[in-house]
């Protein structure tokens, strides 16, 4: 009997962090793919990258929260009762992510969440992301952990250690893909003329990259971080500063109301970057200033360090592996471990690179191999009468990733 499998996603980093799974899961489950509309310009960015087709899309993406998790819900339910998989695939702390689980889970079909057990320890922080991720997981059957520490905090909250597999997180398999197809010339001559610069200019001279859009940051806290990023770009004008403007448009507010009145020429706004040209950026910069979890994630295959414009991070291996810095809000905190970091390039650039916490670029490897074990198919197709089965025989389908914490 074929499984079937319907993957679904709403977001730009969804699809992303998807994108081999979409492309290597149907070796071994019929598939459908499902888009729910929550982001809309960025995520076409990433379907047409990956070359991603989908099989139903909807269209949801409210600013108010609680309308869109009710029209992502009840969309997911009206699909999930059409045509029952055997199983649903989600990724990541989505509002995507949770309200489609919850209709799973609603119509009993088996949860499989991709990079699950990533916690903050801040209930507020990322917002509302670390309670998606949560409410997530404590509905979920199959828990796919991309690092030592994902795996390790879903056992402490006392998950199963049987539905636990620690794959490595799919975003190294996305990078992998996406630098066989990038074309670095045509990216920086496509980025020049986006940026109003020389191709030369953009080329030759050192780059910042910049990026925030967190709830928890909007208001005092991005004011702050704008206040910072003029008084840097003022000190030194040689560089670059390349700020990545987010969508949302309570933070366009704030930061167009700070930025664009300096008129700072080194300083430069742009619209959402495309895929390739962030992932460009990432290698190419000397300093990366962003809030975002998955840049966070991308910048270690870089051997970039980054510094963290929040107060909390899930992603607490790029601190602990020495990729990055949780610098926080303040303006002059931001300055000061800004030219820290400046006066430090030099010694990371030269020595060897660590370790990748994230993974080895085989995490939709040891996903398909899971597809493999009879008792995992077992498990799928009777489920929720085996809601009690053992999976512990399957771990060995696997062959986990993991790369152990530093001092543990």
């Amino acid at each position: 009997m074929e499984i079937k499998t319907f993957i679904f996603l709403g977001t730009r980093p969804e699809a992303i962090k998807l994108a081999s799974v979409i492309k290597k899961l149907p070796e071994v489950s019929e598939i459908k793919v499902i888009v729910t509309g929550q982001h809309k310009e960025l995520l076409d960015d990433a379907l047409n990258l990956f070359k991603i087709n989908y099989n139903y899309r909807y269209d949801c993406h409210s600013l108010d929260l609680v309308e869109n998790f009710f029209c992502i819900a009840k969309n997911a339910k009206e699909i999930l009762k059409k045509d029952r998989p055997h199983a649903i695939i989600v990724q990541g702390d989505t509002l995507t992510t949770f309200a489609v689980s919850f209709a799973a889970f609603m119509e009993k079909i088996p949860i499989i969440h991709l990079e699950a057990g990533l916690r903050s320890g801040n209930k507020f922080s990322p917002f509302p992301e670390e309670i998606y991720r949560i409410l997530t997981d404590d509905i979920s059957d199959i828990y796919l952990a991309p690092t030592k520490r994902a795996y390790q905090n879903l056992l402490l909250e006392g998950k199963k250690e049987d539905r636990i597999f620690l794959i490595g997180n799919t975003v190294v398999d996305a990078i992998k893909i996406a630098l066989k197809i990038m074309n670095e010339k045509e990216e920086y001559q496509s980025l020049s003329k986006r940026l109003n610069i020389s191709f030369e200019d953009l080329i030759n001279r050192p780059k910042v990259l910049i990026t925030s859009h967190r709830r928890e940051n909007i208001g005092k806290p991005l004011e702050e971080i704008c206040q910072a990023i003029r008084e840097l770009s003022s000190r030194y004008k040689d560089i670059l500063f390349i700020w990545s403007l987010h969508k949302n448009p309570l933070v366009r507010e704030i930061v167009l109301k700070e930025i664009v009145l300096f008129n700072q020429d080194n300083l430069i706004l742009v619209e959402p970057l495309t895929y390739l040209q962030t992932l460009l950026l990432i290698k190419d910069s000397l300093i990366i200033l962003t809030d975002s979890g998955g840049i966070q994630e991308e910048a270690p295959t870089f051997n970039k360090r980054v510094l963290i414009l929040r107060e909390t991070t899930e992603r607490v291996e790029t601190v602990e592996y020495g990729y990055g810095k949780l610098i926080g809000t303040k303006r002059n905190s931001i300055i000061d471990q800004f030219e820290n970091s400046l006066r430090e390039i030099d010694t990371m650039e030269n020595t060897p690179e660590k370790l990748n916490p994230y993974g080895d670029g085989k995490a939709i490897e040891r996903l398909i191999n899971l597809y493999k074990c009879d008792k995992f198919i077992h498990f799928l197709i009777k489920y929720p009468e085996t809601i009690k089965q053992e999976l512990y025989d399957c771990k060995r389908f696997v062959r986990q990733f993991h790369v152990d914490m530093p001092n543990s």
